[in-house]
């Protein structure tokens, strides 16, 4: 792995809602991503929110803190990061995903079903520290 943009991904990113930070990092040759913080959940009286929405009905009491929801991604070169899935905890949908550097504060996060032309992509931004 030589190209020098693959530990760009590597750190805390303000999600494109501005409602979570996810901490990427690289666990052997593919990048995974925790929720590592969450606005609290108006609806719930400020307490910390739940993966609710998940299919899995023995899941919908899990706190969203410290849940992992990107998994998978290999690194393709020139900044770019495919193959991956991305876990929605807002529609309690997993997406299949590519993860690309804008720069070395920016990354765009695509979620998709079946073909990259029909998802969406965010605007991540690195926290700084």
């Amino acid at each position: 792995m030589s190209d020098l943009q693959q530990k760009n991904i590597e750190g805390i990113w303000l999600t494109g809602l501005e409602d979570a930070h996810v901490e990427i990092s690289i666990e052997g040759d593919v990048a995974v991503g925790k929720i590592v913080w969450m606005l609290r959940d108006k609806e719930e009286d400020g307490g910390p929110r739940i993966d609710k929405l998940n299919p899995d009905a023995s899941k919908r009491e899990v706190l969203l803190e410290n849940m992992n929801i990107l998994t998978g991604f290999k690194y393709k070169g020139k900044g770019t990061w495919e193959d991956g899935e991305v876990y929605d905890p807002d529609s309690g949908k997993t997406y299949s995903g590519s993860i690309t550097s804008a720069g070395p504060n920016v990354l765009k996060m695509r979620g998709y079903v079946g073909i990259k032309l029909f998802g969406r992509t965010e605007v991540w931004k690195r926290v700084i520290q």
